[in-house]
């Protein structure tokens, strides 16, 4: 069985995604898949190639790898993930993420919101992605006949007092309501903390949307933080296909890819609009952790301090549905994500997704999407 190095940076906010999709194709390819925690030194390098034996690599390159030289792995058939596409050596492959449009598509999102004010905040210090986010989230703003305040701190860690000083000033500073994307999950808590701090409403006041949705931080900000999923799963497809091109002979040049977006997954810091409810709110933050658990409409109802009836009026003329609609739509979003990412039998996504037997799933799949579980599957599945 032949053997890939997979070298995962410090930071992790996409590795697993990243290293599943890299796995499906080694499976299909019969490769054994070593992950290793971050750079090695070149003796280190060294002396892995000479345990392994490696047909090639995969570097990923986030947190402060961006510009990993790669004279370092130049006896080896390498695919960076991630590096900085501009400074690449014209001779070597990359998957890089198209950060430009996940910008335009965060753009979209807080405008629908019906945001009258936006704002940018990058990531502290140098990283070619927030620039490429930012650069899609303006254009696409001006496009639409709106301008885009930028924050400017300093090139601090996110972590920094005086980065946090100056955002807490900014934010003070800005006109509202505002929709502020920030450049990833991290920078987007430490603004959710910032406007808490300087005592403004999120989301009617300030709207905050992220990138990556890093489950530990999204879902531990107060409120949960709206982000941006990209296609981390095809990312590593992607890499790992290139890697096998170039060890077969197939790819005699260097071969530049990206991914976009996948999803955005909306949670509290966004729920906001021309008309806003703070009951309703929360019931859809309740219906969103809660639906695959075999919530029911008459669970979320005691997020409401009123009856059922006025409780089900509110919920449709914010949402422009029921509750049970809305818990049915976030368990219909929740099993198409894993037929389409998983090889799990439509009885486990079933029991997973909430629904009492997998028959229940099949007639309220076939009845939303016109297809059985299995034809939505088979069109669908990533290949």
């Amino acid at each position: 069985m032949d053997t890939i190095l997979y070298f995962q940076s410090p930071s992790k906010t996409s590795a697993p995604d990243k290293i599943a999709g890299v796995r499906r194709h080694a499976a299909a390819m019969n490769w054994h898949l070593q992950v290793m925690d971050g750079l090695p030194a070149p003796a280190t390098l060294a002396q892995l190639v000479d345990f392994w034996h490696p047909i090639g690599t995969i570097v990923e390159c986030g947190g402060g790898y961006q510009e990993i030289p790669t004279d370092l792995f130049e006896k080896l058939p390498t695919v960076y993930l991630d590096r900085n596409p501009r400074t690449m050596p014209p001779d070597a492959s990359c998957v890089s993420h198209d950060s430009t449009a996940t910008g335009r598509l965060a753009a979209k999102e807080l405008l629908i919101a019906g945001h009258p004010n936006f704002a940018f905040v990058p990531y502290p210090q140098p990283r070619f992605w927030s620039d490429d986010r930012k650069r899609g989230f303006r254009d696409a703003l001006a496009l639409n006949g709106m301008t885009c305040e930028t924050f400017c701190g300093g090139r601090h860690s996110p972590q920094s007092v005086v980065w946090q000083k100056a955002l807490h000033r900014w934010i003070m500073q800005i006109p509202k309501p505002c929709g502020i994307f920030a450049a990833n999950d991290i920078v987007a808590a430490e603004v959710l903390t910032a406007a808490a701090q300087s005592g403004f409403d999120v989301p009617r006041e300030i709207a905050v949307c992220g990138v990556d949705n890093f489950a530990q931080i999204c879902e531990h900000t107060t409120p949960t933080l709206t982000s941006i999923q990209p296609d981390f799963l095809l990312a590593g497809e992607l890499a790992a296909r290139t890697l096998g091109e170039i060890v077969e002979g197939k790819r005699h040049k260097a071969n530049r890819l990206t991914f976009g977006p996948a999803s955005i997954v909306r949670r509290a810091s966004t729920r906001t609009g021309r008309r806003y409810d703070p009951e309703v709110t929360a019931a859809m933050e309740l219906i969103r952790r809660k639906a695959c658990e075999g919530i029911s409409s008459a669970d979320v109802v005691t997020a409401f301090k009123c009856s059922r009836r006025m409780a089900e009026v509110r919920f449709r003329q914010i949402a422009g549905h029921s509750i049970l609609d809305e818990i049915q739509s976030v368990r219909l979003e929740r099993a198409k994500e894993m037929l389409s990412n998983t090889g799990q039998d439509i009885a486990s996504i079933a029991n997973f997704c909430g629904f009492k037997a997998a028959n229940a799933l099949w007639k309220f799949f076939r009845q939303e999407t016109g297809m059985s579980p299995t034809e939505w599957r088979t069109k669908n599945m990533r290949q």
